[in-house]
């Protein structure tokens, strides 16, 4: 059988340790959400010391390409890389809605429906986001 996840292409811009093991964590993310998927997707992570507005984490893309954006800690605080890869659990449920066409690239549309005006907080993509996030690290970061 041949291994699908070689179509999920990885490129880490900036410093962070165990690169291969959140390769591979990525890989087995975006796998499970999309099985059959067999396009080539190209996945940048850029890894900052801060993003702006203290956020923790970021996500853009299309069906093609995701960007992907950590921080390492806000003014307050440092993240560990458990916590980091919490975040990044959090932005990969955002790629996998940018993959399967259900989140648009350039307005808040979810599924077809508008959602400008929504708070963010509110908005059906970044509620999925939160509510996932936990088994996705729990399941693919430590087993």
């Amino acid at each position: 059988m041949k291994d699908f996840k070689k179509n999920i292409l990885i490129d880490f811009h900036g410093r962070i340790a165990q690169k291969s093991r959140i390769e591979k964590y990525v890989k087995n993310v975006i796998h499970h959400y999309c099985p059959r998927m067999r396009r080539i997707v190209d996945v940048d992570i850029y890894i900052h010391n801060l993003l702006d507005n203290e956020c923790y984490g970021f996500c853009s893309g299309g069906k093609n390409h995701i960007d992907i954006e950590l921080a390492r800690g806000t003014s307050e605080i440092d993240f560990d890389l458990d916590y980091m890869m919490l975040n990044l659990a959090h932005e990969l449920i955002h790629a996998k809605q940018f993959l399967l066409g259900q989140l648009s690239p350039t307005n808040f549309r979810w599924k077809t429906k508008d959602y400008e005006g929504v708070p963010y907080s509110r908005t059906p993509w970044e509620r999925e986001a939160y509510r996932k996030e936990d088994w996705v690290y729990e399941t693919f970061w430590h087993n």
